[in-house]
């Protein structure tokens, strides 16, 4: 019986899960941030690419516990948040847009075997959240002084 019952509670509270790849924090003060990411891809600029924007990924909907951006950019509902600001996030992420707040991304790790013919690297990403923080609110994704 407590069997089912921890089941149906687990169903009831089940949401959606969002691939992300491992971020990890490093080092960083108010202007900027310093991560470690694993990124997952077809070949080793891909997999980079990857591990990239999903750093952008956990600072926008997610915080970096340990480092300064704890909280969310920009709030917790990742769906909601990309569809009402559909044009901002295309450009940000297919349009590369991300990489003009990168301040490095140096790979770490030589390009290993993951699944399903995916390859996954490691690498350290430097970001400008001063900038990444100025260009929200310019676009009108966050308001100044927070969400």
């Amino acid at each position: 019986m407590l069997l089912f019952v921890v089941s149906l509670a687990f169903n009831s509270c089940s949401r959606s899960i969002y691939p992300s790849a491992e971020v990890n924090y490093l080092s960083g003060n108010e202007g900027t941030v310093s991560v470690r990411a694993t990124g997952i891809g077809t070949n080793r600029e891909n997999a980079i690419l990857n591990g990239e924007q999903k750093v952008f990924d956990v600072l926008f909907f997610r915080g970096l516990p340990e480092s300064v951006q704890k909280l969310p950019l920009i709030g917790s509902n990742e769906a909601e948040e990309k569809a009402r600001h559909k044009k901002y996030f295309d450009d940000f992420y297919s349009g590369q847009r991300h990489r003009s707040f990168i301040m490095s991304s140096i790979p770490i790790s030589d390009l290993a075997k993951y699944k399903n013919g995916q390859k996954m690297i490691s690498v350290d990403i430097k970001v400008n959240l001063n900038a990444l923080r100025r260009d929200l609110e310019t676009f009108g994704i966050i308001r100044k002084f927070g969400y």
